[in-house]
């Protein structure tokens, strides 16, 4: 220090005005502000889950909208100071600048100063080492940019005129101005006193600025203290509280004035030869020093080592910062105690996270895997992870995604590098996710593993992995069965049965129809291939000779496959059988198959056939449909004389069309289409007897009833009383009823076919729109709209959400949850609570972050319900 006031005094004068200030830039951030980085895209999307009306759990997402946080500039400057100081002497304040605003930023610095006497202007210099004096002659006007969270320390030296009187004071200003947003200042006042007596100028230094927690060696401090006063100083006390992240090491003491001498910790009294010493004892964890006395020039320093405690978080914290305290004897008066300058140790930030995975058990063949999985920081600063998947062993085509602990809210990126991750977790916080499998519809068979992994944002080589266990796909299942579905239908279980289950007459040369039914038992939408043999085992698709099994569907249309097949659903195909008109007379073992391309779920059914003279008709299929109140469906059913003789010719048999629906206020006509069009229309006669079959264009006979092997489309009109409320079902019953001997061979016993009508159909959309609310009152500024917000979203300000779900089906739909999430870099704002046009509402803590959701147990057919909740942007 006394080679600086001598360069001062000398050379150095001719550049330097007589106030000099100097500042340094600390190069990691400072823990002073959490808020929301300018530039940050806070966005997300809103999801709902409903049942429909065939009671299916379906879910739907919003829009996204995003919103772009605004920068805004603020910084604070510490402390104020006040020292006194010879004629013509230097003084020295040490000061430190934060930028507490969101983005970069670069300080103008000017000053200004009144008083009993007069400094000219300031000048700024660099204190890279923070012991507060300038490090070189360099004149700075600014601090130079600035990232969010930085510090920039800077002392302040003073000459004193010539002309100064003792008693007299001066009072500096020093101002930081924003360079992004001018209005925005920060100064500190410095008050000097000029003494004809001694003058103690006390600073410190701490030998290294940053580093780890716990360090890996301990750090000294060093308090350095020069008289450039007119007489001698006595009783300098030099005092330190040790910083609560630092322990004093015991026995490490030394003063420049006794060399390597150990001072004494634990005695407040001994005299080290011009030096009183002691270590928690004057106090507690307070260094304590009384040095005799510091002749006019003289100068020293007292130093001590501290190790730097664990566990601290990153950043230049209170925990690790040193001021130092003296007072002395000027030789008139006693001079108040003052401060030194304050040393930092910045804690360096040291990424570390933590996984932890799941294990699911079982889950359906083509279903999906919801695993839960914990991303812990266990690293010292507030950190954000990339998500991703790696190591997979489940099939080929399994899809992975990432969701919000809700299950529903996908993970997005939030820090624009293509890649999801979790949004910042607080230092030693924990955050659950969803890590999605979609699997693929022809897997069976497990475990299957997958392994999660959180890669830090601040430190790409920090990751941690978790693995994901599927225990096993259970298979996919497909029944074959006759007539029907269900335990009772024959053929149900799996098969080939050992006998046949259905033995269906055929007359020679005619055709029969065989009624087919594929339940789908898998957890996904299957397509199912149709084949038939007379080998069981398929291992060739085998018929007699000149037969065909030709497969068809409710309208006629050839098949060789199912069509596609809801889960849980069933179909309905018929098998038309066609025998030579050669054959012999007996039994015919035949098997049908239906088999899944994809997953290979198959069944396989036993039937036989007979030849003889047969009656027979058949009617199909089954039918469910949805229809509104008061409103009409209708049905379209096959009828088809699979006999060899004609039914209903008039003459000698008989057959009967009836309805009968289950649900009162319910209607329902039979119809045939006549004109063959597939259309229900005016030309289209009722009929309740298959003696009005004649004259038509659908192959009927050009004479009463129906001819072997033909068949007839009829139409079942239903209509639901207007009265009907959403999920009535009714199920109507059509019959067909022979009568009388034809061929010798009685009447076979009525078929019939069912119509199953709900009143239910739904469909629900789902709009998210934002708008600002800066203030924050919980009224928003401007009109919702779903187009990014680019302006005006500053750290401290809100935003408002409304999510609007709407039934534009015709009926109710029940169950309906509308959610959302405070997006990354948000809190949940309740200054006006979260809110819905209909349901109950839940939301996080005010201040917290969470799911905002709002549950209705109907929402009517174009209904509408808005939940509406305000976040506030970190500050």
């Amino acid at each position: 220090m006394n080679a600086l006031l001598q360069r001062l005094d000398s050379g150095w004068s001719t550049f330097l005005v007589p106030v000099l200030v100097g500042f340094v830039v600390a190069m990691t951030a400072m823990s002073v502000n959490a808020a929301a980085p300018a530039g940050t895209v806070i966005g997300n999307q809103a999801a709902a889950t409903y049942s429909d009306g065939s009671s299916v759990v379906r879910t739907v997402t919003s829009n996204t909208v995003v919103t772009t946080v605004q920068q805004v500039a603020s910084l604070s400057v510490a402390a104020n100071g006040a020292k006194t100081i010879s004629i013509g002497g230097q003084v020295y304040y040490p000061h430190t600048l934060v930028n507490t605003g969101n983005g970069t930023d670069s300080f103008a610095l000017t000053s200004s100063n009144t008083g009993g006497f007069s400094f000219a202007a300031a000048v700024f210099y660099a204190d890279a080492n923070g012991d507060g004096v300038p490090d070189n002659a360099v004149p700075i006007t600014t601090t130079g940019q600035l990232a969010a969270g930085q510090s920039f320390r800077f002392v302040v030296a003073g000459i004193v005129p010539a002309t100064a009187v003792a008693g007299a004071s001066n009072t500096l200003t020093a101002t930081a101005t924003s360079g992004f947003a001018p209005a925005t200042t920060g100064s500190v006042t410095d008050t000097t006193t000029i003494t004809s007596q001694a003058v103690l100028n006390v600073t410190q230094v701490l030998d290294v600025a940053a580093g780890p927690s716990p360090s890996t060696a301990n750090r000294t401090i060093t308090i350095t203290y020069t008289n450039t006063g007119n007489t001698t100083a006595t009783n300098l006390t030099l005092t330190e509280l040790v910083p609560a992240g630092m322990t004093y090491i015991a026995n490490s003491a030394r003063w420049s004035g006794s060399g390597a001498t150990v001072l004494s910790d634990a005695d407040a009294t001994d005299n080290q030869g011009g030096i009183v010493f002691d270590e928690n004892v004057s106090a507690a964890n307070r260094v304590t020093a009384v040095i005799a006395s510091i002749p006019p020039g003289g100068s020293g320093t007292l130093s001590y080592k501290v190790s730097v405690n664990s566990g601290l978080p990153a950043g230049a914290n209170a925990a690790t910062a040193a001021t130092a305290s003296f007072s002395y004897n000027d030789g008139a008066a006693a001079v108040p105690a003052s401060n030194t300058n304050t040393v930092q140790y910045t804690v360096l930030a040291g990424a570390q996270v933590g996984m932890t995975g799941a294990t699911v058990t079982t889950v359906p063949q083509g279903g999906v895997v919801n695993f839960t999985n914990t991303v812990t920081n266990a690293g010292n600063a507030t950190d954000s992870f990339d998500l991703s998947t790696l190591g997979s062993t489940f099939p080929a085509g399994t899809t992975f995604q990432f969701f919000q602990a809700d299950g529903v809210t996908p993970i997005v990126d939030r820090n624009g590098n293509g890649v999801p991750d979790t949004g910042p977790i607080a230092a030693g916080a924990s955050l659950n996710i969803v890590v999605r499998a979609i699997l693929p519809p022809g897997a069976t068979g497990g475990p299957y593993t997958v392994t999660a992994k959180a890669t830090s944002s601040t430190d790409a080589t920090k990751s941690a992995s978790a693995l994901n266990t599927l225990g096993t796909i259970s298979a996919n299942t497909v029944d074959l069965t006759n007539n029907g579905a269900g335990a009772a239908a024959p053929g149900y279980g799996p098969g080939p049965e050992a006998l046949p289950v259905t033995t269906t007459p055929v007359a020679a040369g005619g055709t029969t129809r065989i009624t087919l039914v594929l339940a789908n038992g898998s957890g996904v939408a299957d397509t199912f291939a149709l084949r038939a043999s007379t080998d069981s085992s398929f291992a060739t698709t085998t018929l007699p000779a000149g037969w065909s099994v030709v497969f068809h569907d409710a309208n006629g249309a050839v098949l060789d496959n199912s069509g596609l097949i809801n889960s849980g659903a069933n179909k309905t195909v018929y098998a038309d059988v066609t025998v030579p008109a050669n054959v012999s007379a007996g039994t015919t073992q035949l098997y049908f198959r239906a088999q899944s391309a994809t997953t290979n779920a198959s069944d396989t059914l036993h039937n036989a056939v007979i030849i003889g003279t047969v009656r027979s008709l058949t009617i199909s299929p089954n039918h469910t449909a949805q229809l509104t109140p008061g409103g009409t469906t209708v049905y379209v059913h096959t009828l088809y004389n699979a006999g060899n003789v004609t039914e209903a010719d008039g003459a000698i048999g008989t057959a009967t069309a009836a309805t009968v629906d289950s649900s009162s206020g319910f209607t329902s006509v039979v119809y045939w289409d006549k004109n063959n069009d597939g259309v229900l229309d005016a030309s289209d006669p009722v009929v309740t007897d298959l003696s009005q079959l004649t004259g038509g264009t659908n192959g009927a006979n050009t004479t009463a009833g129906l001819a072997p092997g033909k068949s007839a489309r009829l139409f079942v009109k239903v209509t639901a009383p207007a009265a009907a409320t959403s999920g009535t079902t009714n199920i109507t019953t059509l019959s067909i009823a022979t009568g009388g001997i034809v061929g010798a061979m009685a009447a076979p016993g009525a078929v019939s076919v069912t119509d199953t009508s709900t009143v239910v159909v739904s469909q629900v959309t789902l709009v998210k729109t934002q708008a600002l609310d800066a203030g924050c009152d919980g009224t928003a500024d401007t009109a919702f709209s779903p187009v990014a917000i680019s302006s005006g979203a500053a750290p401290g300000g809100c935003l408002r959400y409304e999510i609007t779900a709407t039934n534009v089906g015709p009926v109710a739909v029940t169950n309906l949850v509308v959610s959302d999430s405070t997006p990354a870099y948000t809190t949940y704002s309740a200054t006006v609570p979260a809110s819905a046009t209909a349901g109950t509402v839940t939301a996080p803590a005010p201040g917290a972050r969470g799911t905002v959701q709002t549950t209705v147990t109907t929402l009517a057919p174009g209904a509408t319900v808005v939940l509406r909740f305000g976040v506030r942007i970190d500050p």
